[in-house]
C-alpha cells in the first residue's frame, strides 16, 4: 500500500498498512472416531507416564501426519491435549464436538488459514477421522497492523457503545485501548511495545519490515457474534469476514477527531480508522449484514434456524426412505404435506403458547 505523503510521518499521512487477517482461529470438529488410528489407550497410558515424570524425555509423539507434543494434563472438557508450534489440538472420546483445535498466531501469519486447515484436515485423514458434521468457529481474531510515527489521539477520541472500556498506559504513555467483554472487544494497542515487554513474537518484524511505531486494530468475535455475521464454519470466513468487520469498525467502536460539536458520534473520522474502513472494504464481503438495519440479528437467526431445519428435514426424508425402503427419497413438497398430518400429533396449544412467549422474551434481552 502507497503512502499518501512524501515525507514519512507527517501528521497527515494516510497511515500505512503492514499487515492484516487472521491472529487467531478456534474451530471445533464432530469427528467418528470409531475406525480411526489413534490408540485411546495408548495415549492415556502415555499421558499419565508423562504426568507422574516430569523428567520422562518421551514427551513427543508422531501421530499420523503430525508430530506432536502430549500434554501431561487435558483441558477441560477435553482429556487430551497435543500441541506443536503450528496448533493445539484437544481431544475426547466420548463426547460431541471431540475434537477442538487453536491455531496459533505464527501459522496464520505465515502458512495461512487455508493452508493450516488444510493441514488439520490431512491429519484427520491420516489417523482415519471421519466428519460427522461441518466444523464450527467458536472464535476468531482479525488484526490490522499499521506503521504509526505519531501517535495523536487519547482515550477520549474513541466513540464506543461497548458497556466496559479499559485503558493501560507506561512511563505515562497510553499503549492500549481495550471497548468491550467477551464478545466482541475490540482493542487499539502498540503491538511493537507489546512484543518487545510480553509476547516476543520478533518474527512479526520480519513480516512488517521494521521493529517500532506499528498500533494493532484487533477485533475479538465468538460464537454469538459470529452465528450473528453468518460465520458457522471455517468455510464461512473468507466471503462473511469483511460484513462482520465493517459492522464492528462502523456501529461499535469508531476513532475520531475532536471538534467541538457536542455528539461525539458526529466529529470526523481520524485518519486511522478511515484507513481501516477503507482496508476492511477491499475484503470480500456479501452485504448481507446491514450496518443500519436493527432487524439485521433477527433476519441472520432467522436465516440460521432454517438452515438448521431444512438439514433437520433431509434426516426425516432420510429415515422415511429406509423405514418403506423406496428406490427414492420424499421430494420437499411431499414431505412438508406428510409433517402436516404427523406435527399434530406433538402439538400442545398450551405449551406452543408458553414457550413462544418465552422465547420472545430472550429474544428481547438478546439471547438469540
Amino acid at each position: 500500500m502507497q503512502s499518501n505523503s512524501k515525507h514519512e510521518g507527517s501528521p497527515t499521512e494516510r497511515p500505512k498498512l503492514l499487515l492484516s487477517g487472521l491472529d487467531s482461529l478456534y474451530v471445533s470438529y464432530f469427528l467418528d472416531t470409531s475406525a480411526g488410528k489413534l490408540d485411546w489407550d495408548d495415549l492415556a497410558y502415555r499421558k499419565e507416564r508423562i504426568r507422574h515424570s516430569r523428567n520422562d524425555v518421551h514427551t513427543e509423539i508422531v501421530c499420523g501426519t503430525e508430530r506432536f507434543a502430549l500434554l501431561p494434563y487435558g483441558r477441560k472438557p477435553y482429556s487430551y491435549v497435543l500441541t506443536n508450534k503450528s496448533f493445539e489440538i484437544r481431544l475426547a472420546e466420548h463426547m460431541r464436538p471431540n475434537c477442538h483445535v487453536q491455531i496459533f498466531s505464527e501459522a496464520l501469519w505465515k502458512s495461512g488459514a487455508d493452508f493450516t486447515l488444510a493441514r488439520i484436515e490431512e491429519w484427520f485423514r491420516s489417523i482415519k477421522f471421519v466428519h460427522t458434521r461441518p466444523n464450527v468457529v467458536s472464535r476468531a481474531d482479525w488484526a490490522f497492523d499499521y506503521h504509526l510515527p505519531f501517535i495523536d489521539f487519547a482515550w477520549d477520541d474513541f466513540v464506543s457503545v461497548a458497556e466496559k472500556e479499559n485503558s493501560w498506559r507506561k512511563h505515562r504513555k497510553a499503549e492500549t485501548f481495550t471497548f468491550g467483554v467477551g464478545d466482541p472487544v475490540i482493542r487499539v494497542y502498540d503491538k511493537a511495545a507489546e512484543i518487545n515487554q510480553e509476547s516476543g513474537k520478533t518474527w512479526f518484524h520480519e513480516l512488517w519490515a521494521r521493529k517500532d511505531k506499528v498500533w494493532r486494530i484487533e477485533f475479538q468475535a465468538r460464537r454469538k457474534r459470529l452465528d450473528l455475521a453468518g460465520i458457522d464454519s471455517t468455510a464461512d470466513i473468507g466471503c462473511v469476514q469483511g460484513d462482520l468487520l465493517r459492522e464492528l469498525a462502523q456501529r461499535h467502536t469508531t476513532l475520531r477527531v475532536p471538534n467541538g460539536d457536542s455528539n461525539r458520534s458526529r466529529w470526523p473520522l481520524h485518519r486511522l480508522w478511515q484507513a481501516l474502513l477503507d482496508d476492511i472494504a477491499a475484503l470480500p464481503q456479501t452485504g448481507l449484514v446491514r450496518d443500519l438495519d436493527p432487524l439485521a440479528p433477527i433476519d441472520w437467526r432467522l436465516h440460521q434456524l432454517t438452515k438448521s431445519l431444512y438439514g433437520t428435514l433431509k434426516a426425516i426424508a432420510a429415515l422415511r426412505q429406509i423405514k418403506s425402503d423406496a428406490p427414492e427419497p420424499l421430494s420437499l413438497d411431499n414431505l412438508l404435506v406428510l409433517l402436516s398430518k404427523i406435527l399434530p400429533s406433538h402439538h400442545d396449544a398450551v405449551v406452543w403458547k408458553q414457550e413462544v412467549a418465552r422465547r420472545v422474551a430472550d429474544y428481547g434481552l438478546g439471547r438469540w
